[in-house]
């Protein structure tokens, strides 16, 4: 739970399920962080078939750069540059994230506000939360699994151009990136990695998807499959090329 000290000047609206911490002037954007985790929070604690009572959902909406690094800092215990990229605006831990509010988007951050957008930004981050909670080591968890598991049942790469365009122009240009080159880079786990985990969906079942999250202890996520990387990449990007169903849910 935040730490009320460091909150001292924020409002609170929720209840026992989702609580949204947030400055004077940000009520909107608070009310519509609780009802889009509302909405989807049943559905995709059934779907990665959470049993039990999840813990309360804490999101801080905070108003500016500044604040974000110090409660990424000071509230979540979590390093970061300073200042830190405009790129950034969400960052969980456990069953906390720090968000910056859609109000600072355009002094802040490099994202322009789309409602939509920031609703499936936070369904995001909740995927994060609940992988964390069942994976048996979420440190050895691979970026690109992570990052992909959250863009795809967010359904982000349904949604937003940014996310499927990056694949269907790299696809019809022939220009798929190698698995060392996803492993390499950051930017590639978010652009490919949800490509990964529709096809292991769309291969193995979903079934596959929540015997990684919840039995995968050594972050081997091709080897828990029974393949190895070579023979794995050319299978996906075998199937990337077939395309058909990329972007859709399974």
């Amino acid at each position: 739970m935040p730490e009320k000290q460091l909150l001292a000047d924020y409002l609170v609206l929720g209840d026992s399920r989702i609580k949204v911490w947030h400055a004077e002037g940000e009520g909107r954007f608070a009310e519509d962080a609780y009802t889009a985790l509302g909405t989807k929070r049943t559905s995709l604690l059934g779907d990665f078939r959470v049993v039990g009572t999840f813990p309360t959902i804490q999101i801080v909406l905070v108003p500016n750069r500044n604040e974000f690094d110090r409660l990424v800092r000071e509230l979540l215990s979590v390093e970061i540059e300073v200042p830190s990229h405009p790129a950034r605006i969400a960052q969980p831990q456990r069953t906390d994230m720090v968000v910056l509010s859609p109000s600072a988007y355009d002094a802040d951050s490099t994202f322009a506000y789309v409602p939509e957008d920031f609703r499936r930004l936070l369904i995001h981050e909740f995927i994060h939360m609940i992988e964390e909670l069942l994976s048996p080591d979420i440190e050895r968890t691979p970026s690109w699994w992570s990052e992909g598991l959250a863009v795809y049942y967010s359904e982000q790469s349904r949604h937003e151009d940014g996310f499927r365009d990056v694949a269907l122009n790299a696809i019809a240009a022939d220009a798929l990136p190698s698995f060392e080159q996803i492993l390499a880079e950051r930017k590639l786990a978010y652009d490919w990695g949800w490509t990964i985990v529709q096809y292991v969906e769309s291969t193995f079942g979903r079934d596959a998807i929540l015997k990684i999250v919840r039995e995968c202890s050594d972050g081997d996520v091709l080897g828990f499959l029974g393949s190895d990387s070579a023979a794995f990449e050319q299978a996906w990007k075998g199937w990337l090329r077939g395309g058909g169903h990329l972007g859709q849910q399974v």
